[in-house]
């Protein structure tokens, strides 16, 4: 009988491993495929296992699982930066125990060996965060735009002429990565292909019918290819046509108004006036593009945070969006910038987001603990959670891209989870945005421009469309 219970116990084990493993394994191909659902799913199923691998005390796992998340994080824009501390403190650690077992073993042994010279390990840099940003034709010549100085060692050039078949290939590896793949056309060209070869760097392939002398050069931050053809013209740019429902109902909610200013920023700037100004033009956009829109005010008056979250629930939106401006203390005011994008989800609140919270919620509930917050915010559907997150992934980077496209330097645009009143009301996708740091000089001069708050507009309905295409394909 005792045997019979080893034998199942036995068999349960490697069972639940075998599966763990099969499920880890199709993680990691999720993770690097081009849909954010399976990303996200990715991102999903390491957190599960890490958590797993932190009850069992499985190291090995746990730090397959925070490499998984890391990455995750950096492809969706979601801030992991509370995992790659434990991943540096898991390897720290790893690597302590490995150099013990070495010191242990040469001290057991009774001949005297000559300890090995140390070889100089050559550090690799991945440099993920570089991108492809556009393309242009110039001339003779496809110019593609990256967001860094290229160098040598980052593009590797190639031809093949494969067996069995016609034509000619030339091929361009660059370290970096692509976020939406262009579509590149000539009417001489068979195809013109960029795809994300590795996780690191992207494989340029120009295919053509007839022997090419492709020349290429880098000029800072563009890599010039003359593909040596005759007639190299720019296609004419297609009107974009935007697949609208006009039964979409979008609430927009400008943050604080009359007697709560919100922070007060540099030069006296209230952050009351700025997110009014922002919610405006979106507004106005969304409207033009054959949305319902409603926002919770459309002048300088006190709305409650009481009435905000009814306003959502009564009105049964398909978004809900939230515009706030971010501020810190004056002695870090020059440190503190960027935007950030919040979903609503009390798994997932940084020590940031924590303060923040306190800061927004503070309107009507200061009494409210984050305890009980998280109790109310945890009654919210996970539906409604994983469709925020998709709206805010997809909302952040059409925002770096527009502002980007201005020439306004945008490092990236943060996206988190975090436990927010205004957005329980919601009944489907909500989310908030901080649109900067109103005190940080430098950031609220561009946040009082109409030019900035136009291009930032812009960028969310940008995000909006992207959402409801996605949405459909789903």
């Amino acid at each position: 009988m005792l045997r019979l219970v080893i034998a199942l116990f036995l068999a349960t084990t490697l069972l639940v491993a075998s599966s763990a493993t099969a499920d880890l394994d199709r993680a990691k191909k999720n993770l690097y495929s081009s849909s954010k659902e399976n990303q996200f799913s990715a991102y999903d199923t390491y957190k599960r296992y890490y958590i797993k691998a932190l009850i069992k005390g499985d190291t090995k796992q746990q730090e397959r699982c925070l490499n998984g998340i890391c990455i995750a994080g950096k492809k969706l824009r979601i801030d992991v930066r509370e995992y790659q501390q434990k991943l540096k403190r898991l390897e720290k650690s790893s690597n302590k125990k490995a150099v013990s077992k070495k010191h242990i073993a040469s001290h057991t042994k009774t001949e005297k060996i000559k300890p090995a010279k140390k070889r100089k390990s050559k550090k690799v840099k991945i440099r993920s965060q570089h991108a492809l940003t556009g393309f242009k034709w110039e001339g003779r010549s496809l110019v593609l735009n990256f967001d860094f100085n290229l160098k040598s060692k980052d593009v590797n050039y190639f031809s093949l002429r494969p067996e069995g078949k016609k034509g000619y290939r030339y091929i361009f590896d660059v370290n970096a990565i692509v976020h939406k793949k262009p579509i590149i056309k000539h009417k001489e060209i068979k195809r013109i292909a960029i795809s994300q070869h590795k996780p690191t760097s992207i494989r340029i392939v120009i295919e053509s019918s007839k022997r090419l002398k492709p020349r290429f050069k880098r000029d800072g931050k563009q890599l010039v290819i003359d593909l040596g053809v005759s007639k190299v013209y720019a296609p004419k740019a297609k009107k974009r046509t935007r697949k609208v429902s006009h039964n979409k109902l979008i609430v927009i909610d400008p943050g604080h108004g009359g007697r709560d200013g919100g922070a007060v920023g540099y030069k006296r700037h209230l952050e009351k006036d700025i997110v009014l100004q922002i919610s405006k033009r979106l507004a106005k956009i969304l409207k033009s593009e054959g949305y319902r829109v409603q926002m919770t005010r459309d002048r300088d008056k006190t709305v409650s945070l009481k009435y905000r979250a009814k306003y959502a629930r009564k009105n049964k939106p398909d978004l809900f969006i939230s515009i706030h401006g971010n501020s810190v203390p004056k002695k870090n005011a020059h440190k503190a910038k960027g935007i950030e994008i919040y979903y609503l989800d009390p798994k997932r609140g940084s020590q940031r987001s924590s303060r923040l919270e306190r800061k927004e919620n503070a309107a009507d509930y200061s009494a409210m603990t984050r305890s009980m917050t998280e109790l109310f915010v945890s009654t919210q559907s996970r539906t409604k959670i994983l469709e925020s997150t998709f709206l805010a992934i997809d909302m952040g980077q059409n925002v770096a891209d527009r502002l980007r496209g201005k020439n306004y330097k945008v490092k990236d645009v943060r996206v988190k989870g975090g436990n927010f009143w205004v957005l329980v009301g919601a009944t489907s996708a909500a989310v908030l945005v901080e649109v900067g740091f109103v005190s940080n000089p430098q950031e609220v001069q561009l946040l009082i421009k109409s030019r900035y708050q136009q291009a930032f507009a812009q960028g969310l309905a940008d995000g909006v469309d992207q959402y409801f295409n996605n949405k459909a394909r789903r």
